[in-house]
């Protein structure tokens, strides 16, 4: 019976699209480093602001916790 079961299961299941050869997954891509960065690491693409002298303080000093028993 869970011989049948599997049979039908592997039977309908999907079967994966074939990878085009340039594709880094693919068996017949070049083998070597990658060649393009992702856009975030592109000189330029992101701006980064530097970081604060002094990180900010709140203009409130935060409420007393008291417990309730």
């Amino acid at each position: 019976m869970r011989a049948l079961a599997l049979l039908l299961a592997t039977g309908c299941a999907a079967h994966a699209a074939p990878l085009p050869p340039d594709h880094p997954a693919s068996t017949a891509a070049p083998i070597g480093p990658i060649t393009d960065l992702p856009a975030t690491l592109r000189p330029g693409v992101a701006a980064y602001d530097p970081a604060p002298a002094e990180p900010a303080r709140p203009a409130e000093p935060a409420p007393e916790h008291h417990h309730h028993h």
